[in-house]
């Protein structure tokens, strides 16, 4: 076929297009070139032909050069390469990336145009993914996928900054020389906000609802258009899109009829005089369809809604052309399709069934305008409002979620078993961060049928329920939840899955690479995946890691992953069902959570993913709001219009409104039906606060004890809005986690590699006491080290007085943490405190990397324990990582998101703690190799003495914490005038912290009737530490303590006649200053 031919052929079928296109007439007051006006037209530049195009089994990228063009020099392109990667979705590439580093794949040519891939594929059908990077740069801002059902010659053009591709070089020049990027903002019904538009004679919006809009085969553009008038900004707008305040301002014709617009592609473009173009690009239209449809739109309800007539089906699908539900039987064959309405003020389509629907799969069919691929696109979508699904959530399902059959017996009345009304309620929090998978998949008392799943928290004489009982009764008060709505990444047929006990034979099966690795060997044998990992393990080190690169291949199609992959937000994930076919994961996931709150005491937190989804875009099968409302639910990068990826995959936009809106509904119909009874926001620094905080009150109407905490991390974003930080919530009342405490105590931080894993050592393990043989810390670091870990032990706030490091007195955010404030709370209920969670080495993989070598194995289980109590023993909320009571290994690795069972074991027979079981990942640990060699042998593993030790440690600790409300005081002002520090300055002892809390006559309302101040001491060195601050105080081993004797982190303690103690090394004890009959004087807050 003649490329060039089709070409002329699509731009002149444009013409004919735009000339009878009914929706491009009399709708809106619009000019079609003529001899009054000029016509625009592309600058008089040669286009190019193709410099090669696919052969058999193989694609074809060109990248187009258009700053090489305009050189006219010859360019170096060796250092441009192609990020290539095989998927469930996409599979056709012969060979792929080996990782991110892997820069291996440059151009195969080049001419004056650019350069060119040529790819081999092992198959002609089906699609490739690529990223087109500088180096490790990423060139376009977004997963490329080329879908030979697009471009069945499997030759396309791309744009730097762009994510479109183009049939042929020609079509991707004329776009950069016509329309490229999309940096105009259309933000209300008659602002336009464009910088290149800014002093140009002509700005016109153009537009056209069958396609693109591109310059035709004589370079002239003759599409419909509306001419642009320069105007000023107003406030109103500079303060709704602050990033964009500086952009030139044009107004639209008052007669534009922007609901027809809008369901077609608009281009701004803007030429001189004689209509040359100077720039065209594509139109971002999200704050126009707020403007325009959210005030209407925000009041309705959403989903297939069960109401007095039968059911109503509604979706928000505003640019779209058409609308059908299609409806499906149990074996999804189609029963019959019907057409939508759209109503004009809210821009929602809606279809009104019998009650017979009840219990129906549905999709919606769209014909929808996507500016990704520049056309109108026909699909059929799942339902974003989705409350039930198929197996692999292939179809929605319409389903009552009052309906008895879904509940549990007694679910009504189930209740919270802890209290979260009062500040006081929150402080006494101790989360236990657990994964469905992690609790379950090992656990051989736990019948088989529902390892892994949501059941196995039923079965109450497993040694995973046994030892979750333990912990409630010692005083873990919450559960969270790893992600478990429904997720994109772990397929729910059974048939398509290989776990870990399943025969190895079954992942060759599945897996087709396998049998072309060097472990194809074990595809004819009867030994199970584990058997052969378990045997692989013997052998494996730093140059043949061959556990990693085998668990590779296990990780494409077992059970596992976080799960921070959101499909759909508001349907429990089927994978962890019995039966992922319907509504019976409804029943389980309820049945679950009422056992936990029931059998276990505690109450549970969901981890909820809201920053981003899954995938973006007209082609993914997981990508569902952006084929409804194209450009509307993604964060868009404002000159290219690419989805961002700043949060891992296609960051969500929260600031639009109609995405809050969705979130809201989602988190009510978790807190109200799944009474789930707070929430944990993944990166919810890329959420505004202002978003945040009106969910929680929308939650609050349902539950007005829920409790919101996330990850407060700066997100960047705050030139967009003002963000959901650490810095910003402070007097929110919602938490943010603290990194202050945790690198403190852990030492280094998240992002350390190589050697400074092990020269960076924190509190916890050895820093200025028991340094290994790379550090280089200072003592006066040292010392900064424990004044952060005390600022975290009084809740972080932001204006508590404490002397510092050098004697100096300093409120809380004036002491530094790399660079930033380091107290920033205004309470300490909105401070997370932990030194280990799901991210990052566990804290035993930590000590392992960072304890000197003489700290033998006791000394470095008593190095986890005094970890914990930084967090267990201080004011903020305590959160902590499954099985870091049970000292907890994932063998070193960083990231174990998709590492699989094997990785991410827990043992609750206390028999294995999953160290050193295989190098981790060489992507994300391969630069720690070394450290990992010198370090992983270093001392025996921990067997089960040592486990049941440590989870002994434990409790006592959680005991502790619940033994005083003093210890979980909840008000920042209560910490102020009771929390001290003894042993501070230059003088102190280095691992030594002392932390009085006063409850005498000067604290004001007597809190604990049975003492008068209490004294925790933390004792983070390899020798006894003895103080003499509490002459004559009468102090005194909390009784816990006592009664635990030998068995106790406070054993040897000697509290002298003369009131000095000396703490034995790598130890913890609560001291009581017992109470008379009446309230005595306590140990007052010294005088700052």
């Amino acid at each position: 076929m003649l490329k060039h031919t089709r070409n002329a052929l699509l731009f002149g079928s444009l013409i004919l297009l735009s000339g009878c296109d009914n929706n491009n007439s009399s709708d809106t007051n619009s000019n079609t070139p003529n001899n009054l006006e000029p016509v625009a037209r592309l600058p008089d530049i040669a286009i190019p032909s193709e410099a090669i195009t696919a052969g058999e089994l193989q694609a074809v990228i060109h990248l187009v050069d258009i700053a090489g063009v305009t050189r006219r020099a010859s360019a170096d392109y060796s250092s441009k390469n192609l990020f290539l990667w095989n998927n469930d979705n996409c599979d056709s590439l012969e060979k792929t990336s080996s990782d991110w580093n892997d820069t291996s794949t440059t151009p195969a040519g080049s001419d004056s145009y650019g350069p060119y891939w040529i790819l081999p594929l092992n198959k002609m059908t089906g699609c490739i993914n690529f990223i087109l990077r500088d180096g490790t740069n990423k060139l376009i801002d977004a997963d490329m996928r080329l879908s030979f059902s697009d471009f069945p010659d499997r030759t396309v053009s791309v744009l730097a900054g762009s994510s479109a591709l183009y049939d042929t070089r020609a079509e991707a020049f004329q776009a950069a020389f016509g329309v490229a990027l999309a940096e105009a903002h259309w933000v209300d019904k008659q602002t336009l906000l464009w910088p290149a538009g800014e002093g140009k004679p002509i700005v016109r919006l153009y537009y056209n609802h069958s396609g693109k809009i591109a310059a035709n085969s004589e370079g002239r553009f003759t599409d419909h258009y509306l001419t642009l008038t320069p105007t000023s900004l107003s406030q109103e707008t500079r303060d709704r899109f602050p990033h964009l305040a500086d952009y030139a301002a044009f107004k639209l014709p008052d007669d534009a009829n922007v609901d027809t617009l809008l369901t077609g592609e608009t281009v701004a473009l803007a030429t001189n005089q004689e209509g040359i173009l100077s720039s065209a690009t594509q139109i971002q239209t999200a704050g126009v369809l707020d403007d325009r449809f959210s005030a209407a739109a925000e009041k309705l309800e959403y989903g297939a809604l069960i109401t007095g007539s039968g059911i109503t089906f509604r979706l928000w699908a505003p640019t779209a052309q058409q609308v059908e539900l299609v409806l499906y039987g149990a074996d999804k064959k189609v029963l019959g399709s019907h057409p939508m309405t759209r109503d004009a003020d809210s821009g929602a389509w809606s279809y009104q069934g019998g009650s017979d629907l009840n219990g129906a799969f549905y999709r919606y069919a769209l014909k929808v305008y996507h500016p990704q691929s520049r056309k109108v696109e026909q699909y059929e979508v799942t339902d974003p409002y989705s409350h039930s699904l198929a197996t692999n959530s292939e179809y929605s399902q319409v389903v009552d979620l009052n309906d008895s059959a879904l509940k549990p017996a007694g679910w009504d009345g189930l209740t919270m078993p802890h209290p979260q009304a009062t500040q006081a309620d929150l402080a006494r929090m101790v989360i236990h961060e657990s994964h469905i998978r992690d609790l379950s998949a090992w656990d051989q008392t736990v019948p088989e049928a529902v390892r892994g799943k949501y059941l196995a928290l039923t079965a109450a004489d497993s040694n995973m329920v046994q030892h979750l009982k333990q912990l409630a009764q010692s005083g873990v008060t919450h559960i969270e939840l790893l992600p478990v709505f429904d997720l994109a990444t772990v397929s729910e047929f059974a048939d398509k899955v290989a776990d870990l006990p399943q025969p190895f034979s079954r992942l060759c099966e599945l897996n087709n690479a396998v049998k072309q690795s060097r472990f194809a060997g074990y595809c004819s044998s009867s030994a199970t995946i584990g058997e052969v990992l378990n045997e692989l393990k013997l052998d494996d080190s730093q140059d043949n890691p061959q556990v990693h690169e085998l668990n590779g291949y296990v990780a494409q199609t077992d059970s596992y992953n976080w799960g921070y992959d959101p499909f759909h937000y508001t349907v429990p994930e089927g994978s962890y069902a019995t039966d992922p076919e319907g509504t019976l994961r409804i029943k389980e996931f309820r049945t679950m959570v009422q056992t936990i709150k029931q059998q276990l005491g505690m109450n549970v937190i969901m981890d909820v993913v809201y920053n981003h989804t899954n995938a973006a875009g007209p082609t993914d099968r997981t990508s569902v709001l952006d084929k409804i409302v194209p450009w509307y639910y993604q964060r868009l990068n404002e000159s290219t219009g690419s989805v961002e990826s700043a949060t891992c995959c296609s960051d969500s936009a929260p600031e639009h409104r109609m995405f809050a809106k969705l979130i809201e509904d989602s988190l009510v119909v978790w807190s109200k039906d799944y009474k789930i009874d707070a929430f944990r926001f993944d990166l919810m620094g890329y959420h505004p606060k202002a978003q945040i905080l009106a969910a929680r009150e929308k939650v609050r109407a349902v539950n007005p004890d829920v409790y919101f905490f996330g990850e407060g991390w700066n997100s960047g974003q705050d030139d967009r809005f003002d963000i959901a930080s650490q810095i910003t919530l402070k007097g929110t009342g919602i938490g943010t986690f603290s990194d202050r405490l945790r690198d403190a105590v852990r030492g280094g931080g998240p992002f350390d590699s190589g050697d400074s894993l092990r020269q960076n050592q924190g509190v916890g393990n050895g820093a200025g006491v028991l340094s290994n043989e790379l550090t280089t810390q200072s003592e006066d670091t040292v010392r900064h080290l424990a004044d952060l870990t005390r600022l975290g032990m009084a809740g972080n706030l932001a204006d508590f007085l404490l002397f510092d490091k050098d004697g100096n007195l300093k409120k809380g955010s004036e002491i530094d943490y790399n660079g930033a404030i380091g107290g920033y709370a205004n309470d300490p209920t909105e401070v997370l405190n932990y030194v280990s969670k799901h991210d990052n080495q566990t804290l035993w993989d930590m000590i392992s990397y960072k304890a000197a070598h003489e700290a033998d194995l006791a000394t470095r289980v008593r190095m986890q324990a005094v970890s914990l109590a930084t967090t267990l023993l201080g004011q903020g909320l305590a959160f902590d990582q499954q099985g870091s009571e049970l000292l907890r290994s994932k063998s070193f690795t960083r990231d174990s998101y998709d590492a699989g069972d094997w990785y991410n074991r827990v043992d609750y027979s206390y028999q294995d703690n999953n160290y050193n079981v295989g190098m981790p990942r060489a992507s994300d640990d391969g630069d720690n190799y070394d450290v990992i060699s010198s370090v992983k042998d270093a001392v025996a593993t921990p067997g089960q003495s040592e486990i049941i030790q440590m989870t002994a440690f434990y409790q006592e600790l959680t005991q502790l914490r619940h033994s005083s409300p003093l210890i979980t005081l909840g008000s920042g002002s209560e910490v102020m005038k009771r929390v001290d520090f003894r042993n501070t300055g230059t003088a102190q002892q280095l691992g030594l912290l002392v932390m009085t809390i006063d409850d005498g006559t000067q604290a004001g309302n007597d809190l604990d009737p049975q003492a008068d101040a209490l004294v925790v001491v933390i004792n983070a060195a390899p020798e006894a530490r003895t103080f003499n601050d509490f002459a004559g105080e009468n102090l005194s081993l909390s009784a816990l303590q006592q009664a635990l004797g030998a068995d106790s982190l406070a054993s040897g303690i000697d509290i002298a006649p003369d009131g000095s103690i000396t703490i034995p090394a790598w130890s913890v004890a609560l001291l009581v200053k017992p109470q008379g009959i009446t309230q005595g004087a306590g140990l007052p807050v010294r005088s700052k």
